[in-house]
Parts: C-alpha cells; sequence; structure tokens
C-alpha cells in the first residue's frame, strides 16, 4: 500500500493498482477492451444498469482506467497498470470494496448481445475522437515508433486499438468466441493478489477503516505467480500519412533528446511556452493559417511538435526543421523573458484537489521522482535565461534527427507529397 496523507474532509479515494507488465504487447488493445466492458455488462447479482445505479447511489463512482509509468533513471522499472479507482465516504469503504469484486469476478462476459454493443459504441466514438483530436492522434503514433509509453497509448486508444476494434466490430460473429475467451484469460492475467499495489488519500484516520474490506478483497483475487517481462515493444520508425476526409492536416514530428545524452531541465517548460505563443504560433497559425500548434517535452526525453488544423504540410515541416536556427538565434528581453516565466509558472502551479495531489504523489512514487528533483526544476524555469533557451537548439535538433513524423490530414494532399512517408493508409478501413 501506498498512502498519500492530504485532508479529505472524510472522503477516501481509492486506487487499486494492478501491474500488468507481463501481459505481451499483442494483448494490450484485449486490456483496453476489457477496461471498457468490466462495469458495463451484468455481473452474476446485478444487470449492468442496477450495478451502475447501484455504485453511483451509495458511492463517488467507479472506474477503470491504464497508465504507463515512466522511470525517470531505469526503463526496466517502469510499470504500465490497468487501475480500478474509487470515491468514497468512510463508512462506505466496505460497500465500494464489495462492488469492485462484484465486477471483477462475477462479471459475464460472455454476453454476446452486450459484447457486440460495447464494441460498436467503441468504434463509433473513436470514429469521432481519432479524427476530432488529430493532434493526439499523430503524436501519440509518432511516439509509439520509439517511446514505450506512446506504444502503450496507441495500443490502448489509438489508431492500432482502432484498428482491433474495427475488425472485431466487422466480424464478430467469427470473433466472438475467441474475443470472449481472450478477455476471460486477460481478467486473469491482471487480477491476482502478486499485481495489485492499493494507493489510498485520505486522512489518516481513515486509514484503519480499509484493513478488514482489503483483506476481504484479497481474498477474492487468484494467487499465481506471475512471470514478468522486460520489455513489452519491439520499435520502428513507420513514418505513415493517414488519410481522412478532412480538409486540414495534423502534422506531428516527435524524438527523444535523451537518447543524444542531453538531460531533462525546468528550461523545457518555458521553450514550451515561447514556442507556443511565439516562433511556432506566428510561423504556423499568424503566417500558415493553422488553427493552433504544440509542443511538449518530457522527463524521460520523449519530445514533440504539433500543427492543429493546419492546411499544411512540407511547409510545417520546414518551419519545424526552423526551430533550430531559431533558438540558435534566440534574443529577449528581461521583461519579456519574465512574461514567458510567468506563464510557465501559471501552469505548474495549479491547485490540486486531495484526489489529483494524490495521483502526482502516486506518479512520483513509480517514475522515481523526488521532491529534490521537483524543486530543482522550479528553480531553473524561475532562474530561466536567453542563453538557456539559446543552448536548447540541440534538444529540438536531436528530436528533429529521430525523424519520427506522422500526418493525419487531406487525402489528397498527402498522396502529393507521398515520398514524405514510408506508408500512406486511410484512417478508417471500413
Amino acid at each position: 500500500m501506498v498512502y498519500h496523507d492530504y485532508h479529505t474532509n472524510g472522503i477516501v479515494y481509492l486506487n487499486l493498482v494492478f501491474d500488468i507488465n507481463h501481459i505481451p504487447g499483442e494483448l494490450l488493445p484485449y486490456v483496453s477492451i476489457l477496461k471498457n466492458v468490466l462495469g458495463y455488462v451484468d455481473t452474476e447479482n446485478y444487470s449492468f444498469g442496477e450495478l451502475f445505479n447501484e455504485i453511483n447511489r451509495q458511492s463517488g463512482g467507479i472506474n477503470g482506467t491504464l497508465s504507463a509509468f515512466i522511470h525517470e533513471e531505469d526503463e526496466t522499472k517502469n510499470v504500465i497498470s490497468y487501475e480500478l479507482r474509487a470515491k468514497a465516504l468512510e463508512e462506505q469503504i466496505p460497500f465500494v470494496f464489495s462492488m469492485i469484486e462484484e465486477i471483477v469476478t462475477r462479471s459475464k462476459l460472455e454476453d454476446e448481445k452486450r459484447l457486440y454493443e460495447i464494441l460498436a459504441q467503441m468504434k463509433s466514438r473513436l470514429q469521432m475522437a481519432l479524427p476530432a483530436n488529430g493532434h493526439s492522434t499523430a503524436v501519440t503514433r509518432a511516439m509509439s515508433y520509439f517511446s514505450e509509453s506512446g506504444d502503450f497509448s496507441d495500443k490502448t486508444g489509438g489508431i492500432t486499438f482502432y484498428r482491433c476494434i474495427e475488425r472485431l466490430e466487422s466480424h464478430f460473429e467469427e470473433e466472438k468466441a475467441e474475443l470472449i475467451a481472450m478477455l476471460k484469460k486477460i481478467r486473469s492475467m491482471i487480477f491476482c493478489r502478486e499485481n495489485l499495489l492499493v494507493s489510498v488519500t485520505c486522512d489518516r484516520n481513515a486509514l484503519e477503516k480499509l484493513e478488514e474490506p482489503l483483506k476481504q478483497f484479497g481474498s477474492c483475487l487468484k494467487t499465481e505467480k506471475v512471470m514478468y517481462r522486460v520489455k513489452n515493444a519491439e520499435f520502428s520508425k513507420k513514418n505513415e500519412g493517414f488519410l481522412s476526409s478532412s480538409q486540414v492536416q495534423y502534422v506531428a514530428v516527435a524524438g527523444n533528446f535523451k537518447k543524444a545524452g542531453l538531460k531533462y531541465t525546468g528550461a523545457l517548460r518555458v521553450l514550451k511556452v515561447i514556442l507556443s505563443y511565439d516562433y511556432l504560433w506566428i510561423q504556423l497559425r499568424v503566417k500558415g493559417g493553422a488553427y493552433g500548434c504544440m509542443s511538449g517535452f518530457s522527463r524521460n526525453g520523449s519530445g514533440y511538435l504539433v500543427s492543429y488544423r493546419d492546411p499544411n504540410l512540407r511547409a510545417t515541416l520546414e518551419i519545424y526543421r526552423g526551430t533550430v536556427d531559431y533558438l540558435k538565434n534566440f534574443a529577449a528581453s528581461d521583461r519579456d523573458m519574465l512574461k514567458y516565466i510567468i506563464g510557465t509558472i501559471s501552469d505548474m502551479d495549479i491547485p490540486l484537489t486531495p484526489f489529483m495531489a494524490g495521483l502526482r504523489s502516486l506518479s512520483a512514487y513509480f517514475t522515481g521522482i523526488t521532491e529534490a528533483q521537483i524543486l530543482q526544476e522550479r528553480e531553473e524555469v524561475l532562474s530561466c535565461t536567453a542563453a538557456d533557451i539559446r543552448k536548447l537548439a540541440d534538444y529540438i535538433q536531436a528530436i528533429l534527427d529521430e525523424n519520427a513524423i506522422c500526418v493525419v490530414g487531406n487525402e489528397a494532399l498527402l498522396k502529393k507529397e507521398e515520398k514524405l512517408f514510408a506508408t500512406l493508409e486511410p484512417l478508417f478501413q471500413a
């Protein structure tokens, strides 16, 4: 158990974290399907409608989610997880555990009619979400070429996941028996005592009320020994273009600066603000006509540049390459740097609810981030100068050198620029 000591006014935020590192990469889409099925099918004692009503009548809800925690220093300590999150008043904790047990151990996965309804709903939602959030779709796919977290996100919610849902929904009659068997197999692989870490955010006096319900819940879980993998993803740079009926593009490039021997610095947070309000904003939106532009740089070294609702393609990739020269020649007054720093700090100093604070604490636990590192990052932001920004040209160069490109957009334009891609294919096959 990991305990996060925050005042919650009598509410307990419970997070049951099941390590799924041992599940092969090709089965991860089925893990995501299982997450969308559990709690939305009948159980031995409830119809799914009754289950939903009962849970929401006596608690703040029970939800499943998938997460990837990438360790700050040691890749072998990366954790991918299936989480069951719940919130309730202290006196409702036994009820919450009984409902989680009902969902985990007694859900009727063989209900073919309900399974098809869930698959069809998932397919419909993804068909809306993937093009509408084309920037996220393109970044996730580009990251999957070289990043474990990107690969995980793609297989559980991105294009690879959609391809799996599309196939299962289109060929449900032929696939249903295998799908049901797979969901049952994965359920037995996930919900084992050896895989479980319990994360709790609550007042300290509520902890003792967790002991007995948690013991009872643990007794319902399997206890088979699990063999763990070292690495789940095999990476390859696909550089894909995904064709759609859209008249605009979402153009993403991604890479990893740590591979070039560069260390994460808080100045990258300031750079993100500068690019969003200066270079990328001016070049892509003001001059290029794109609706928006974004960038991101993480502690594990992954970084990206992406455009949103962009009428261009090749010109945007040239602008990305021009970022290096822009940074090499970057100049800003002390007043302008102060504005950039204030903008950065405003994004860092967001008030957190006890639930959010607990999640941040859990993430730090898994990723190995210490309070000293957080304070160092903050100091690097506050002391950032124009000279520090100029040094980041090497970081952008390292990201661009990865040459991981993914574009979601207009079929005619992507085909016209087909030499930019290794493959072109429709975003939706059917």
